[in-house]
């Protein structure tokens, strides 16, 4: 079973023009450090990074993500996709559940456009075939709404005073 999510959200971004936002997203490292905790992101190879999410809870769950993805800038747009995420916290559940997400960010007059796709999918072997599926698309109905609200927090903190603070230094 899958659960699907999408979110977009504006982030303001008084002042700044279109090549200072594009300046500040053509280096990867420069966003992805402003959305997530800096001293938890890990520069890896060919773009890549490493992240631990801190924990948090879920149910019954302290659940805590560890995410390789790769980032780049096209020119137009700052594209991040996971390639590999592990939930650590899940216990006997851990292989039974996969989360994706590609996300978007792009640049326009005095905003940045940020968009993600999520999609959770819940294995139904093994223990999974215990769960009730309608309690499984609750469940992944919940988590996604939980990432996302949690993206949404960090685009509206973290990288709009990033974005600001670089080009209050970049004019």
């Amino acid at each position: 079973m899958q659960v699907h999510r999408s979110h977009g959200i504006d982030v303001q971004v008084p002042d700044a023009s279109l090549p200072q936002l594009q300046g500040y997203l053509a280096q990867p490292g420069r966003p992805l450090k402003a959305l997530l905790n800096r001293k938890k992101v890990e520069r890896l190879a060919d773009g890549r990074f490493l992240y631990a999410s801190r924990p948090y809870q879920l149910l019954n769950f302290q659940l805590q993500p560890e995410v390789v993805f790769r980032s780049s800038w096209d020119g137009d747009q700052l594209t991040i996709l996971f390639e590999h995420c592990t939930i650590h916290g899940l216990g006997r559940f851990q292989d039974l559940v996969q989360f994706q997400c590609q996300a978007w960010i792009r640049p326009e007059q005095e905003r940045l456009m940020a968009k993600a796709d999520l999609s959770l999918e819940l294995s139904p072997r093994g223990a999974g075939f215990l769960i009730p599926e309608p309690l499984m698309q609750r469940t992944g109905d919940l988590a996604l709404r939980l990432v996302t609200d949690r993206l949404e927090k960090r685009c509206r903190t973290g990288l709009r005073k990033g974005a600001l603070n670089w080009i209050a230094r970049h004019p």
